[in-house]
């Protein structure tokens, strides 16, 4: 009987998820045994300087800040396996590694957490994205103030719930959801509500609300294991995304958002969200037939971008 070592960030959320990979793992294999290792990240430890700031400081090169020190012991053999957010991984992964396996994609969509009482006509938001910096002055007119939080879901939660400065905080529907919290959450005698934002207008980030599990391209046995649990259609778009993320060349300090979706003839849309260094916003989107590979229409996405960047 194998036992499958995981490494993991010490997160709620990241727990959950790595729960999530060890239901599915066992579903296929009933006799195998998981265990996981929580490992502190630079992205988990240094909550003092913004994310994208953060590779530069702690000297991760252009590494994701949430995954580094998971691939280190991931590299040293320590663990077999790793599971990530998606989003958190850069476009192209160290040639060691790969991207053997993604679960079923949850909702992509961002929502908004609101302080009950909160003026949102002139909301003050607390986010440390850039690219929700620059959808929340477009969808709020210029109207809106943005403050800078860190921290995991629960930790921004309660940051929102204490400050009454803040109207409200931004997250991702899908990590809210896999931590059981509904539309209504009380906090520190706070109450606050969950509002959806629309896709259209605020695109979440690339790669969101999907699940990944990282392995060593060499360990072949471990490979063929976690491939068991992929979820294609999930796939075919995280490898659309990812791949312009990579043409793109961007991290997390560059505002762009979007999403893949698959079509009902087997095709898919890339829909993408660029803001550009003065603030303006670029928007494409485009549907391909089911016989244009996802890296394919990437390239496409991503050629009409930089045509519109010429312009």
């Amino acid at each position: 009987m194998r036992t499958l070592r995981i490494g993991t960030r010490g997160s709620e959320l990241a727990l959950a998820q790595t729960r999530l990979v060890m239901e599915a793992l066992q579903a296929q294999y009933p006799e195998l045994r998981c265990e996981y290792t929580v490992i502190s990240t630079p992205g988990d430890q240094r909550t003092d300087i913004p994310l994208h700031r953060v590779n530069a400081v702690t000297g991760t090169g252009d590494k994701g800040v949430f995954i580094a020190t998971i691939e280190e012991a991931l590299a040293r053999g320590e663990i077999d396996c790793a599971v990530h957010s998606l989003k958190d991984m850069p476009g192209v992964l160290d040639a060691r590694f790969a991207l053997a396996a993604v679960l079923p994609r949850e909702t992509v969509e961002d929502v908004l957490v609101v302080r009950e009482g909160a003026d949102m006509s002139a909301p003050v938001i607390a986010t440390g994205s850039v690219r929700r910096v620059q959808l929340v002055q477009t969808y709020w007119q210029g109207r809106a103030q943005t403050m800078p939080i860190r921290g995991n879901v629960a930790t921004r939660l309660r940051k929102l719930a204490e400050n009454p400065q803040l109207s409200a905080t931004l997250l991702a529907r899908a990590g809210l959801n896999r931590l059981g919290y509904g539309d209504s959450i009380e906090l520190a005698g706070q109450k606050l509500r969950v509002e959806p934002l629309p896709i259209a207008t605020f695109p979440p980030a690339l790669g969101q609300g999907a699940i990944a599990v990282e392995t060593r391209v060499d360990d072949r046995e471990t490979c063929a294991l976690v491939a068991a649990v992929n979820h294609e259609p999930t796939y075919r778009c995280i490898t659309c995304e990812r791949a312009f993320l990579e043409l793109l060349q961007a991290d997390c300090s560059v505002p762009v958002g979007g999403h893949a979706a698959m079509t009902q003839d087997g095709g898919m849309e890339l829909h993408v969200v660029y803001y550009t260094k003065p603030g303006k916003r670029l928007e494409l989107r485009q549907s391909f037939a089911s016989d244009v590979t996802p890296q394919a229409a990437a390239r496409r996405v991503y050629e009409e971008l930089m045509n519109q960047l010429k312009d």
